[in-house]
């Protein structure tokens, strides 16, 4: 009787041993693999949520594959070498992948070059050299639409041909290509258009105060080839235009620009035109393509990022509104 107890006290202690186990390696093993890929985007400057509809798209990719994505935003004057330290942290954390804007082609190419990258590294907006693909729009194309479009205008309004354009961060090719398509759409023109290139001296003094001096020279034109010199632009205009509110001042500002500050600039006339690329595709397909197993190909034949031009004329049209006021 002893012996028939005992090995019921037996058996239930292997039983339990077993259930234990079953649980341990459940917890372990199964449940790790139930843990969803995460993904990192690690963007330069993110003044003012300058990155809000490219941040749509990835939490909508996110969403759709049932993946978890880690955002990383430098602060306006960070390095490549700091930016270079946020990659190399997000992929020791465990990251399967990187979306990266670069915050500036050359030094950002040479840092990363030096690194050993296990995981995927796709640029977005501005790219890191041949070594590393990029998203983005035909940079070059859109700078030599707008140059089009500041050429009609002259044509239509007969005011000088005269343009100055605003070189802050040459150092991104996305800003070089607009640069160069921009300029050669002007030297094209007909008739001959007097081109002047501003940008701050090292040490110079607030982005803000050496926008306000270009008004000093009554540019007929102004031009910017980013999304934050635009927002830098139209305020610096509407202050400059407030403190000689007595003279008859006017400035035609064509940017690059989709902020909400620069919507909103140009819906109250402070931006004559914006161009801007579908930001929203760039996050969704960046995000997509870190996924895919065959990645080059699929970024040959599942990408393109459009861009368009708007003004206030244009601005609530269907494609613009959507575009534009993703967050409503």
């Amino acid at each position: 009787m002893r012996k028939k107890y005992q090995w019921h006290i037996g058996a239930v202690f292997v039983t339990a041993a077993v259930i234990l186990g079953a649980l341990y390696y459940y917890g372990i093993f199964v449940g790790k693999k139930e843990q969803p890929a995460v993904y990192s985007v690690i963007l330069y400057q993110n003044t003012n949520d300058e990155w809000s509809t490219l941040v749509e798209g990835t939490e909508q990719a996110e969403e759709d594959l049932d993946i978890d994505v880690n955002y990383v935003y430098l602060a306006r004057d960070d390095t490549a070498q700091e930016q270079a330290a946020a990659v190399r942290r997000e992929i020791n954390a465990g990251s399967s992948g990187i979306l990266l804007a670069p915050v500036d082609t050359e030094e950002v190419q040479n840092v990363l070059k030096s690194m050993y990258l296990k995981v995927p590294v796709l640029c977005v907006e501005t790219g890191a050299g041949d070594d590393f693909p990029v998203l983005r729009t035909d940079d070059r194309a859109m700078g030599k639409a707008m140059g089009e479009a500041i050429l009609k205008d002259m044509d239509s309004t007969g005011a000088q041909r005269r343009v100055a354009i605003l070189t802050e961060y040459m150092g991104r090719d996305s800003v070089r290509l607009r640069y160069e398509g921009l300029t050669e759409a002007l030297k094209e023109a007909k008739e001959p258009v007097i081109i002047e290139e501003r940008a701050r001296f090292h040490g110079d003094f607030s982005l803000g105060r050496f926008i306000k001096s270009v008004f000093y020279d009554a540019p007929p034109y102004l031009v910017t080839l980013d999304k934050y010199m635009t927002e830098q632009a139209a305020a610096a205009w509407t202050g400059y235009r407030q403190e000689n509110e007595k003279n008859k001042l006017s400035c035609r500002i064509y940017g690059i620009g989709n902020t909400a500050r620069t919507v909103n600039d140009l819906d109250n006339e402070n931006i004559a035109a914006l161009m801007y690329q579908n930001e929203f595709n760039m996050g969704y397909q960046g995000i997509t393509y870190l996924t895919q197993k065959n990645r080059k190909k699929w970024l040959e034949e599942n990408t393109a990022i459009r861009y368009r031009m708007v003004t206030k004329e244009s601005l609530y049209e269907d494609e613009n509104e959507r575009l534009l006021f993703s967050n409503t």
